[in-house]
Order: C-alpha cells, then structure tokens, then sequence
C-alpha cells in the first residue's frame, strides 16, 4: 500500500509541475483581457475537460500508439525526461511555459472568441511533456490498485490546474508576480529531478 501511494504522489506531483498551471492561469488571462470573469471560468472549465480527456486516452492507449511505429518503452522515457530537464530550467528562470504555443496559435487564439481548445488544452496544458509523463507512468502502473492510482493521480492533479486556471485573477492578485515566479521555480525544481530520473531509469532498464 505504501509503495501504491509513493506512485501516486510521484504520478500526481510530476504531472501537476508539467501542467505549470500557474503559468497557464497567467496565460488565459492575457489572452482574454476584456473577457467577463463569468466567460473566462467557462473557457478554462472547457480547456480543463479537454485536458483530462485527452491525457486519460494517451494513458490509456498511448504506450500502443507509439508502439506501431517501433517506438520503446524506453526511448520514450529519454525523450519524455530530456523535454522535462528543458522545461524545468526554463521554469528555474522564473519563465511560465507559454513557449509551448507557436506564435500563429496564439495570434489565431486572439482573433477568436473561444481559445479554450487551442492554444489552452493544445498544446499549452496537454502538451508533449503532460503525454509522454502519463505514458511513462502508465507503464510503471502495476496491476488494478497500480492504474486506479494512476489515474486518480491524474483527475487531482487536472482538478486542482481546473481549479487554478478558473480563480486565476484571484490568485494572481493575491500571490503577486513575485509569488507566482517563486512557485514557478520551485516547481521547476521538481521537473528537473523527475527528468533526471526518467533518463536514468530508461538507461537502466536499456542496459540492464
């Protein structure tokens, strides 16, 4: 039981630090500066089922997908830790990971009314690094109580980024820049651990 709940702390703190919601709240903020707060809550309630729905089936089938195109278990956790090790130093710096989103989504986001879909849930919240972690951790899932943990890692840690990105206002004026950027960092610092271990694991198991 011991060993089900470090996993499910694992699962759900990596997952949580890759979302940078933080970040995220910051981002749908700028990018609906003249919407109601009542409009902004139920873009962020869109993009958050988006998310769930989207990191649920690639934890489901993703390790399939990417098996019929001969990609390994264990390829996919050096390449999963070296996007992680990126994203982490970029948060070190205090940085959100809107970089995430190419120029022409978010020129595209701002001339349409709903950006709930693109660029929020792709590729700024299930991204690259948010699907190959929940791939990576589905793999490591052992049995029934394994995926139940998995997957309830996942509902929490995409709950409370629903819950962040909807009192995004409040929590920014409330926290401040100076809050936030101390939040980013430390949630960097996770990042970069779990990256770490990731490419360390994958070496291990290639070579041993």
């Amino acid at each position: 039981m011991a060993d089900s709940f470090i996993f499910f702390l694992n699962c759900f703190v990596t997952l949580f630090s890759v979302l940078d919601p933080f970040g995220a709240a910051v981002t749908l903020i700028a990018l609906t500066p003249d919407e109601a707060v009542e409009k902004r809550a139920a873009q962020a309630i869109r993009a958050s089922r988006a998310m769930v729905a989207i990191l649920l089936v690639f934890a489901v089938a993703g390790g399939a997908i990417f098996a019929l195109f001969g990609i390994s278990i264990q390829a996919l956790k050096v390449a999963g830790g070296v996007i992680l090790i990126q994203l982490s130093l970029r948060m070190l710096e205090g940085k959100s990971l809107t970089y995430r989103t190419m120029k022409s989504e978010r020129d595209e986001a701002g001339d349409k009314e709903d950006i709930a879909i693109i660029p929020m849930a792709i590729p700024l919240l299930a991204g690259p690094a948010a699907i190959a972690t929940v791939i990576v951790f589905a793999d490591r899932a052992q049995g029934a109580v394994g995926w139940f943990m998995l997957i309830l890692a996942i509902l929490c840690a995409t709950g409370l980024t629903a819950l962040i990105l909807r009192e995004g206002q409040k929590m920014a004026d409330w926290v401040g820049e100076t809050g936030l950027r101390i939040l980013i960092r430390v949630l960097g610092l996770i990042l970069l651990a779990m990256g770490a271990e990731f490419v360390l694991s994958a070496v291990k198991g290639y070579f041993g």
